[in-house]
């Protein structure tokens, strides 16, 4: 803090009882103490205003903020809202499944040709004939 070694000290306190007197020392010391005390008391004070007018012009920033967004959300719900409204409603006639009414444009069956032109999707194996038959497998000889 004020960077006085012991040698410093030790000539300011010889210095102390030379001028102020044996007598005044140890009231001159209380004095000096309790003034110390008010001045590390007024720096404090001091210090935690600034730091609480700095946490409040952050709190107003980030009021501000949270104010700007909740505006902008209220704006785009109300939007929504308005685009939901206008929007035509489905009729009963619209929700009623394509499955379940029969159509004329229902797609035909498809031919032989097609059928056969496909990919076979379960391919046979070994045990299974033309038919789709099961069989067993020859036996081997040994």
């Amino acid at each position: 803090m004020l960077n006085i070694g012991l040698s410093e000290m030790l000539v300011i306190a010889i210095l102390a009882i030379v001028f102020i007197g044996p007598d005044d020392l140890p009231e001159m010391m209380r004095f000096l103490g309790r003034q110390y005390a008010k001045l590390r008391r007024a720096s404090d004070e001091l210090r935690n205003a600034f730091q609480i007018e700095v946490d409040r012009s952050d709190a107003e920033k980030r009021a501000d903020e949270i104010r700007k967004r909740r505006e902008e959300l209220l704006a785009k719900r109300k939007a929504l809202a308005e685009q939901t409204l206008t929007a035509p409603r489905p009729t009963q006639a619209d929700q009623t499944p394509e499955l379940m009414t029969p159509t004329a444009q229902s797609a035909p069956a498809p031919s032989a040709a097609a059928q056969s032109a496909a990919p076979d999707i379960f391919p046979r194996g070994p045990g299974l004939d033309d038919d789709d038959a099961p069989r067993s497998p020859p036996l081997e000889t040994p």
